[in-house]
């Protein structure tokens, strides 16, 4: 599987998927708020519909505003409007004025739960983890429920307080709590997704979906795990579902593109590509997707003019630049790839596929002091990886480390890599004019491919 096809949107779980799982009292936003009423029911205040939630954001936060000024209120019920307007304010995009509202409830009580997980929550969706732990905590003090124990796993997790079991532990008890905390499902979902526990993260997909079948981001996360599993169909028809529930969902559709790829559909996959540069123009997502259709329609040197050009919009990002490498040693020209793959390696969010495709490409310029070093950094990143090892076999032989490679290339094997690859390690062997050894290790695979075939046989008959 070549990388980016492994290339996911930035956050485990997109901020429209956040807000509609942890808002509490808001609802979608939308409406005229001077289109009917602000109270609708004689027997309403305005504190009382504000605390009560049922309407739009919009028109949410014009209520509790005036219920806020009436001055009647506890400060128990002030503390409840201003939570209301509060998550109002987030449903419209308008973190600045929620955090400054759910300052507002610390300031009545520094130690209101509200105040506490909203401003902790506020944190979060800003990628500030470590801070937000701690007000999740503070939280989880005062009161125990499923959204301070899953914001606090959350944010321990991004923060790197907390390694992969303790936080899938404190999830499983944050959904003791509430099961029915889809946010919580999904985000488990997602961080096992990326994690490559590919099967429980369906697990958990499906279970948000079984409690809610209009879950975009649930639909959309089938989508991405059954697409790292190479299962382009039925990866097709869940995020096609997603953007029929969600025809604006960007993410989606840039993983429709790339699946469409895949199914060897570039013209609609380009199509798709254009609608995420067109919603995304800052993002380097939709560059790569379009470069990468563009190549499938023959049409490489648009393709790499493209990402040349999309570093202006988007920035000198790994993911931009692994592309534009990779697309020129495609076309051969090895130098102006190693330039870029270079560069990429040099930016902090370089991973083994970056490394590894350095490695490939230093080979092919002769520079085996950089290639090893280029994949030992991705065995570092992904020991695991089967294709990394079988690029480490390949350096080993260039090393003239015959042995040492033939057993790495077992050991890729043994990992997942696809048999097919015998055929170029052995041609590897014989440019190095190990022909005995090519020859000895073909009838041994040659030799365990017939044990498994009558192992397979005996097993039919019983």
């Amino acid at each position: 599987m070549t990388r980016r096809q492994t290339d996911f949107s930035p956050a485990p779980a997109s901020l429209p998927g956040l807000l509609l799982a942890v808002l509490l009292a808001a609802v979608a936003s939308g409406g005229d708020a001077s289109a009917k009423p602000l109270l609708t029911d004689s027997q309403l205040t305005y504190a009382s519909a504000c605390i009560a939630g049922d309407d739009t954001a919009k028109r949410l936060i014009e209520i509790c505003t005036r219920g806020l000024e009436e001055n009647r209120a506890s400060d128990g019920q002030r503390i409840e409007m201003l939570d209301s307007l509060a998550w109002s304010y987030i449903n419209v995009d308008d973190l600045d004025r929620a955090d400054a509202t759910f300052g507002d409830i610390l300031t009545i009580d520094p130690q209101a739960e509200p105040g506490l997980q909203g401003s902790a929550w506020i944190l979060y969706m800003r990628d500030d983890y470590a801070p937000a732990a701690e007000l999740f905590r503070q939280a989880v003090a005062r009161k125990p429920r499923g959204q301070n124990v899953a914001g606090l796993a959350a944010s321990q997790y991004h923060a790197r307080q907390i390694d992969l079991d303790e936080f899938t532990g404190y999830m499983r008890a944050a959904l003791a709590l509430d099961p029915d905390y889809r946010w919580a499902i999904r985000e488990l979902g997602w961080v096992l997704a990326y994690a490559d526990r590919y099967e429980p993260a369906l697990e958990q997909f499906r279970t948000a979906l079984a409690k809610n079948d209009w879950d975009a981001n649930a639909e959309y996360g089938l989508a991405y795990v059954l697409s790292q599993q190479d299962k382009w169909h039925e990866a097709f028809d869940h995020v096609t579902r997603a953007l029929e529930i969600d025809p604006d969902y960007i993410s989606a559709r840039s993983r429709r593109s790339l699946i469409l790829l895949n199914l060897d559909r570039p013209k609609q996959a380009l199509k798709d590509a254009d609608a995420v540069i067109e919603a995304w123009p800052a993002a380097d997502d939709g560059y790569v997707r379009k470069a990468r259709a563009l190549v499938a329609l023959g049409r490489g040197s648009e393709a790499n003019e493209l990402l040349a050009g999309a570093e202006k919009q988007a920035g000198a990002s790994s993911y931009l630049l692994f592309w534009r490498a990779k697309l020129l040693a495609g076309d051969g020209d090895y130098a102006a790839a190693l330039t870029q793959i270079e560069r990429s390696v040099a930016l902090e969010e370089a991973d083994h596929y970056d490394h590894r495709l350095h490695a490939e490409i230093a080979m092919e310029l002769d520079r085996l002091p950089q290639a090893r070093a280029a994949i030992d950094r991705a065995l570092q990143l992904k020991p695991g990886d089967s294709y990394t090892q079988f690029i480490n076999a390949l350096v080993l032989l260039r090393e003239e480390r015959f042995e040492q490679g033939e057993a790495a290339f077992d050991a890729a094997i043994e990992a997942g890599l696809h048999g097919d690859y015998l055929g170029d390690f052995l041609s590897a062997l014989v440019d190095k004019s190990r022909f005995i050894q090519a020859i000895q290790m073909r009838v041994r695979y040659s030799d365990r491919t017939d044990e498994a075939e009558s192992s397979g046989s005996v097993a039919g008959s019983n």
